[in-house]
């Protein structure tokens, strides 16, 4: 009887544990409409493993950014090598580099000791290491002996270019989803003019040289972002929500995560034509056809619930 109780007693505890376990997880993560689809179901749960050994530790979530960028620069060296066996070795390293990209901000929702700088860093942190593995696959590629039509690193820049692209509208989208369909964070219009202020604000202090990189940096970026308005529109919420809800959700498939899985695939098969023709050809496609469908799914809104304007 007495046996009988404490295995009762042993599996009531594991489940409790087990329960808080996953609602620290659950806390750690983003808003779920927010993360890609291959993120929250991979890339998360294997980052919440190094978020439950690094969490009671004095280490910051701008510190693990930056240990993410410099194994992503490792991964570029290891392909530069060209062979298989180093292929194989930054493919690894890429994924480590993906999984500390998680890391940093789940802790740092955890600990509530996120900052908009560091979500910047973050930002930033994703071209860095884009940069690294881009240069390092054609210089792999060259030293290999392999030569793609017309040449190497022409076509290279183009899926540089055309990853660049793909990033830039499904993270103006998606931060247009957080802002009209749920009401969670600033629309991008409403984050230029915030961080405009703050680089002007801090423009002539000593010091916070980061800083003023990286918003700059930001500011920059957000004004190359497509379909920018100067204007700032307020949606109706929900039509928001249904008209854009599964959009969202077909836009991550073209989002740097989505990138990144095809360049780990591509690297542990030793086939970079796979990520080519994904980048190149099949991710270009795509991204056409969800804009069209987007572009008169925001004028059906548009029509429906004419969304109110803030000239900048």
């Amino acid at each position: 009887m007495a046996e009988k109780s404490r295995q009762k007693l042993n599996r009531k505890n594991i489940s409790d544990y087990n329960l808080k376990v996953y609602k620290e997880f659950r806390r750690s993560l983003k808003h779920i409409v927010f993360d890609e689809t291959l993120t929250l179901y991979i890339f998360r749960p294997i980052a919440f493993i190094f978020v439950k050994m690094l969490y009671r530790t004095n280490v910051t979530p701008n510190q693990i950014s930056f240990a993410s960028i410099l194994v992503g620069i490792l991964a570029g060296i290891m392909f530069a090598h060209g062979t298989y066996t180093y292929f194989i070795v930054g493919g690894l390293l890429y994924t480590f580099s993906i999984v500390l990209d998680c890391v940093d901000g789940m802790i740092a929702r955890l600990k509530k000791n996120g900052t908009a700088i560091g979500r910047l860093i973050d930002g930033v942190a994703d071209y860095l290491v884009g940069i690294a593995v881009y240069v390092g696959m054609a210089l792999g590629l060259e030293e290999a002996g392999v030569h793609l039509p017309l040449n190497t690193w022409l076509v290279f820049c183009v899926a540089a270019v055309s990853h660049i692209f793909h990033v830039m509208i499904v993270d103006y989208y998606r931060v247009e989803f957080m802002a009209h369909a749920l009401g969670k964070i600033e629309s991008p219009w409403e984050e230029r003019q915030k961080f405009t202020a703050e680089l002007n604000r801090i423009r002539f202090e000593k010091g916070k040289w980061l800083e003023k990189i990286v918003i700059s940096i930001y500011i920059g970026y957000s004004h190359l972002q497509l379909f920018r308005s100067p204007k700032h529109e307020t949606y109706d919420s929900k039509k928001y929500y249904q008209g854009n809800k599964l959009l969202i959700r077909l836009w991550f498939w073209i989002g740097p995560t989505a990138h990144g899985v095809v360049i780990i695939i591509s690297a542990f098969l030793y086939r970079p034509a796979i990520w080519l023709i994904y980048t190149l050809f099949l991710a270009n496609i795509w991204m056409l056809v969800i804009w069209i469908i987007q572009v008169q799914v925001k004028k059906k809104i548009r029509q429906e619930s004419p969304p109110t304007l803030e000239t900048s």
